[in-house]
């Protein structure tokens, strides 16, 4: 085998090696027990997940190790450029529920205002290694415009730790917040006790949407209430004769 082959081979392993330790499988969702826990509820074309008030983290791969601890839940707040103290007093609490359903309380902590990102992805941004990248300023801002008219210049990145170890395969983080502002864009890491770093795809990140007013039925109007009444006296009418 020539020298050239021997390198080459050694690069495709390498390779190999760096796409088998990075896995996006943390769905974000909109609450233990909701139709839409484990994602799949998209609100921009096939895209992005619907969050209110309460969101979770779900470990989509199923032979997923216990992750270790912390667990962090990233978020990106449109259009802010300062330490915000509604945002990082946002998270109430947190639990982990197993696929059993028994809930554990999980201690959560406000880690830090990493600052605004303008460009690049939000892993990137955060020196976090073996992510998916594609939760980027330009998806976010995309995804902001077409579903809520915002037009994002900047997205004000915050970090929270969720102390646990038991955070495994199909297991579900549930937290517990004060509404997040409109457009707000929520993902989440972790790595393994091997160094195999669990990250959010764009695709199943979750966003903060301002759901559309319920329909307010019109009063009925004027001349059908006269049709109803004209009705009513002449039924009561041919009663007396």
């Amino acid at each position: 085998m020539s020298k050239i082959t021997t390198l080459l081979s050694l690069l495709l392993l390498s390779l190999a090696s760096i796409v088998a330790r990075a896995d996006a499988t943390l769905h974000i969702g909109s609450g233990y027990g909701t139709s839409c826990a484990t994602g799949g509820c998209p609100i921009y074309g096939t895209e992005v997940n619907n969050i209110n008030a309460v969101l979770d983290i779900y470990q989509n791969a199923a032979s997923a190790p216990a992750l270790n601890s912390p667990v962090y839940l990233i978020l990106g707040v449109a259009n802010t450029t300062a330490a915000s103290s509604v945002i990082e007093n946002s998270v109430l609490n947190a639990s982990l529920i197993d696929t059993s359903g028994h809930s554990t309380s999980v201690l959560t902590t406000f880690d830090t205002y990493a600052g605004a990102m303008y460009s690049s992805d939000v892993y990137s941004f955060l020196g976090l290694t073996g992510a998916n990248k594609s939760n980027s300023f330009t998806n976010w801002s995309g995804a902001d415009l077409a579903v809520d008219g915002i037009q994002a210049k900047n997205f004000g990145i915050y970090v929270f730790s969720l102390y646990t170890n038991g955070f495994a395969g199909n297991d579900y983080l549930n937290i517990n917040t004060h509404l997040l502002p409109e457009g707000t864009f929520a993902v989440a890491y972790g790595t393994s006790s091997s160094g195999r770093a669990y990250s959010t795809a764009f695709t199943n990140s979750g966003m903060r949407d301002n759901p559309p007013p319920k329909p307010v039925s019109e009063p009925m109007p004027l001349v059908l209430i006269c049709l109803g009444l004209f009705g009513i006296v002449y039924v009561t009418k041919r009663k007396i004769a």
